[in-house]
Parts: structure tokens; sequence; C-alpha cells
């Protein structure tokens, strides 16, 4: 039998109200019911994509609601959403159906609002961006009122309900991208922290990671921490600002959305290769800024995976009981520069 290919075909992104209708739970377990679906081992990743576990051959007896929510401001909001949107085809023959929820911005308020919205509707399970500690009391009434919650990218506090996590551990992350700013400086100058926001947990773990390794550098001088809220632009304006100010400043490193406004700023300002730029995640309008020269490193934390990793493994939990590989999902990511970019990242 030819190998059927399951490809991405519907981009839809849903907003959860609390008149939405409760039609049914698979936490009763499932079995085989003789409908026909893609089985796992016929499943092929998109391009570019890896597949970091595969749904069980089972169709839910009752249909199972899962929701994923999560911020949607910058292009590694739509990188996780792909994932996402796979998982939901390669569900939907199992009786599944995935409800993508986009929150603007990180105002806490916002996603507790998203969280008790799904609550209402009676959802089966949940994944999603955790943010901050801010939203450990609202993740925990979700679990306490029986859904299923997964967390992806950033944890919602480190005493929380939530079942299991997946992304890269920020510390670390920002470790490694603190050790590669020192390394692409020659070890000493002057430096400056873009981050996303103070508030979210992700990104604090990110910048105190790095100042870890860059505080034990008395070479190494910060000039300044700044937020861009994942904004491009935001992260331009800063940019240029800092070049202006600052003219011997040697490097700047991005601890969340919005790198390649900071990559347009100092191609603007004639400084490709002089001012080294580190930041994260293989977004094509990153990679562009790899490939000229004007990023220096960018470590990739694997966005495709955080958006689909969770919602299969909360359909693997409710539908056949099966557990998610490890409750403290990481990926490590890999580092990708100008001088291995055509290898890591194929046009």
């Amino acid at each position: 039998m030819l190998k059927r290919k399951v490809f991405l075909v519907v981009l839809l992104v849903s907003l959860v109200g609390a008149g939405m209708v409760f039609t049914g739970s698979g936490k009763e377990g499932a079995a085989p019911t003789g409908k026909d679906f893609v089985p796992a081992a016929e499943i092929e990743a998109p391009p570019g994509a890896s597949l970091y576990v595969l749904p069980e051959d089972v169709v839910a007896d009752n249909q199972i609601r899962i929701a994923t929510i999560m911020v949607q401001n910058n292009p590694f909001g739509m990188a996780v959403m792909k994932g996402t949107l796979f998982a939901k085809e390669i569900l939907k023959d199992r009786n599944v159906k995935v409800d993508w929820i986009s929150v603007p911005d990180f105002d806490p308020k916002k996603f507790e609002d998203a969280i008790q919205n799904v609550i209402t509707a009676q959802y089966d399970a949940l994944t999603l961006f955790g943010l901050s500690s801010a939203l450990q009391p609202v993740v925990d009434k979700a679990v306490d009122e029986g859904i299923l919650v997964y967390t992806f990218n950033t944890e919602p506090g480190l005493e929380s309900k939530r079942g299991a996590f997946w992304g890269q551990d920020g510390f670390w992350g920002g470790q490694k991208c603190g050790k590669l700013l020192i390394e692409a400086v020659g070890g000493e100058g002057k430096y400056a922290i873009i981050t996303g926001s103070f508030n979210v947990l992700g990104h604090e773990l990110r910048r105190t990671g790095a100042r870890d390794v860059l505080d034990k550098n008395p070479k190494m001088k910060i000039i300044g921490e700044f937020e861009n809220q994942d904004k491009a632009e935001e992260a331009y304006n800063i940019t240029q600002n800092l070049l202006t100010s600052n003219p011997d400043i040697a490097g700047i490193y991005i601890t969340a959305g919005g790198p390649f406004g900071a990559a347009k700023a100092i191609k603007d300002a004639g400084l490709t290769g002089k001012v080294k730029l580190i930041c994260h995640d293989w977004m094509a309008e990153t990679v562009v800024y790899i490939r000229n020269g004007v990023v220096t490193a960018c470590l990739d934390q694997d966005p495709f995976n955080q958006g689909f990793a969770p919602v299969v493994s909360a359909f693997n939990k409710l539908a056949a009981g099966v557990d998610p590989p490890a409750e403290i999902n990481w990926f490590e990511g890999d580092v990708a520069t100008p001088e291995n970019v055509a290898e890591k990242i194929p046009e």
C-alpha cells in the first residue's frame, strides 16, 4: 500500500467563548472502532520538521476536545501554531477537536480569561504557553476541574499542577547564548540585552542565565536591559538608539521575539559583522540575517514541536492512557551561524 502523506491543509484560528457547548470526553479510554484513520507509522512530518511523539492508533469513543492557548504577536507564535494545527489535522480522524486560542500579548489577565473560558467550556485538555507564576492559580483550578493541562515554552510558575512540560531550559539557553556572545566579541566589550518582557518567566530565565555567565567576566560591560514585548519594531528602535548612544557597543543578546528588527537596525547602520547579535529561533525573518552575516549566532528551540507534541501527548493520555515521553521534555536546540547556516537550514 502506498504510504499516505498527511499535510497541514487548514489554518484555523479559533477563539473560545463561554457559550461553547461541551461535546464529550475521551477520559473513559478508547479502542479502535473500525473508522478509517491514518496509522501513526504512515504519518510524515512537514518539510523541515520532525515529530517528537506520534499518536496512538486508536479512535476515541467520545470526542476529545483540546484547546491550545498561545500569545500571537510575532512569527514564533505562528511557528508554534503550525505545530498545533498539524496535530489538529492528524488527530481529527481519531475523533479529536483541537482549538487554537490566540492571546494578543503578555497580559496575564488575558491569559487567565482565556483559561477560564476553557474551564467554562469543559474542554478535556489544555496546552498552553505558561507565561509566569501569575497563571499558577488558574492552571491549578483547571486541573482541579478535571482538565488535563500540559505546558510549553514557559512554565506557569514552578509549583503548578500541570501534567508535563515541553520546551528549552530557559536558564541553560541563556547561559548558552551568554557564552556565544563572549566568544563572538573576543571575550571583552560593551553589550546590551533586549528581552521580551521582565514578567515572562521564560524570558527571565534566559536573561538571568546569560547574566550568570556574562557577569563572571569582568571584561564584559553591560549597557542596559530593555523590553521589546516580542515586537520586531521595538527591537529595531531600541537597537537604533543603542548604536547611536553607544558607538563602541560590541554585542547585543535578544532573549525572545523580534530579533530580526535588531538585525535590520544593525544592517541599516552599516555595522554588519562589527556589532555581534545573538538570538533565538530559526524564523524565516531571522534566517535571512543569519545568511547575510548580521546575526552572529541563533539558538533554536523547536517551536513546531512546542505546538505539536503537547497536543498529541494529551490525546495519547486521554484516549489510550499513555503518559508523555517525560514530565519535562527538554528541547536542547541547535545553533545556526553564518558559517553553517547553509547546512543547518537548507534553502
